[in-house]
């Protein structure tokens, strides 16, 4: 009797993990994640506003508290400017790859204005 339920149980495990993944796999195809969201998986940025339009977006731990400014975003080599710039220009199905740049010698090459910090976003088209 217990190899028959051990045995129900492991077939019973084994379809919903199927049915599940044929799940996951239908909603990644419909659904793509916004660009906020994605900007909210990167480690070391702090996200303000309430919704996507008017979201800004500065690099955490900056010494100065009066004088931060939003981290500067540059799509496909091109400067942006600040986060709702680049909501405008990128669509998020698009977008190809996401990197923060925030070490000095990383933002080096993009002076004064990226001091505060640089996303790079790379779109595939």
């Amino acid at each position: 009797m217990k190899k028959i339920l051990i045995l129900l149980a492991i077939f019973i495990s084994t379809s919903c993990q199927v049915n599940n993944l044929s799940q996951s796999k239908d909603i990644k195809a419909k659904t793509t994640l916004s660009l906020l969201d994605r900007l909210r998986s990167l480690p070391g940025l702090r996200i303000s506003g309430f919704d996507e339009r008017n979201a800004e977006i500065y690099l955490r731990g900056q010494t100065s508290v009066k004088f931060y400014k939003e981290v500067l975003f540059f799509v496909n080599g091109n400067r942006a400017g600040n986060y709702s710039s680049a909501y405008q220009l990128v669509q998020p199905e698009n977008i190809d790859s996401i990197k923060l740049l925030k070490s000095s010698s990383e933002l080096n090459i993009y002076g004064a204005d990226g001091r505060d910090g640089v996303i790079l976003i790379k779109t595939k088209n």
